[in-house]
């Protein structure tokens, strides 16, 4: 048996319904290999992260549903396993959390992405629904590619800027052009969403948004290559990416109760994960059943306690690739005092120690 103490964090603010909200975004695929239906779980409501602000030639406009934009300058598939997009970035996640449900002081890295909810080129209407139906599920897979880490590799850099205005393509008024950035890297987490009704995140499958402050951590041949927006080097920019395992994986997964936990309500939010997660499973009564994820918040689920005290909890995570964690590894803890009869948990995020069987 193998004890974990929680590692002290900062807390940070946790959001159920929390989307990405990011001033460019484009339209997702059904990127990397988790095919598995999206859970029966209740629509969420979306909140929007604080949005980079738009180019200065985007329209305020209320796009329209039937807008004729031009076609996708990506492929839905990947080829290899590597995808095909267009690049945009934004602030931050939102202060409660990003569209995976974790607080920005749990994210383990200052590189992060996100993904497109919705697969649905040239659709711009704004009340799509959520968690997104099979037949308009993106590369976000409501949920399921949340934790997963993905490695982005720079291509040509459009001349002019734009601000993702619906039906009206990308790139418009310029070029793709090549220049020395082209093959710079990054890798970064996947811990939000991206579902916009703008031209990126609804036209674009393999769009990616990326944390402002990585435009500044891309390496060429193991040299920084400098901050790409100072430079004015940014805009859109075509990119390649595709899903890696954890970079440098140490330690084991992370285990955290969310705001407003009680004896009565366990909602769990797991990070640092080596490949993602699918699924959650708590022990009831000896027998294992399937946690539900809170909306398509990939790394937040409620459980149920292991006795009928409801003070204590068994879990075990299934990754990425629908394979059991550790080899089925079971995590168990005990409900925090601030979990009570008649108290709730106030933090945003309370960490939890662990035994492992």
């Amino acid at each position: 048996m193998i004890t974990i103490s929680a590692v002290g964090v900062t807390a940070g603010v946790f959001l159920p319904s929390a989307t990405s909200a990011d001033r460019a975004g484009k339209a997702p695929t059904t990127a990397g290999d988790v095919t598995t239906s999206p859970s029966s779980t209740p629509t969420m409501s979306s909140t929007k992260r604080p949005a980079v602000k738009p180019s200065r030639t985007a329209t305020s406009k209320e796009p329209s549903s039937r807008a004729k934009p031009k076609p996708s300058v990506t492929s839905h598939k990947a080829k290899g396993g590597i995808f095909t997009g267009v690049a945009t970035h934004f602030d931050k996640t939102g202060d409660a959390g990003g569209g995976c449900g974790v607080p920005p002081a749990q994210i383990e890295s200052k590189d992060f992405v996100a993904l497109n909810v919705y697969d649905v080129p040239n659709n711009f209407s704004p009340s799509l629904p959520r968690p997104a139906p099979e037949a308009l599920k993106g590369a976000w897979n409501n949920g399921l590619n949340c934790g997963r880490w993905v490695e982005i590799k720079l291509s040509d850099f459009c001349t002019t800027a734009n601000g993702g205005a619906a039906g009206q393509g990308i790139c418009r008024g310029g070029a793709w052009k090549r220049d020395k950035f082209n093959g710079a890297t990054v890798k970064a987490i996947v811990t939000d969403s991206c579902a916009d009704p703008n031209e990126w995140c609804r036209s674009d499958r393999n769009h990616l948004d990326i944390a402002r402050g990585s435009l500044g951590r891309f390496t060429l041949n193991g040299s920084p290559v400098g901050d790409l927006e100072t430079m004015g080097k940014w805009n859109n920019r075509r990119i390649e990416w595709s899903f890696i395992p954890a970079p440098d994986y140490r330690g084991d997964i992370k285990i955290g109760l969310a705001k407003d936990a009680s004896k009565w309500y366990s909602p769990v939010v797991i990070t640092n994960l080596p490949n993602g997660i699918r699924g959650v499973e708590y022990l009831e009564n000896g027998t294992w059943k399937k946690a539900q994820m809170t909306g398509d918040n990939g790394q937040r689920y409620e459980i149920q306690p292991t006795s009928a005290a409801r003070a204590t909890f068994t879990v075990r995570i299934t990754d990425a690739h629908g394979k059991p964690l550790n080899n089925g590894r079971e995590y168990s803890f005990k409900q925090p005092s601030c979990a009570g009869e008649s108290t709730r948990c106030d933090g945003l995020y309370t960490p939890v120690s662990y035994t492992t069987n």
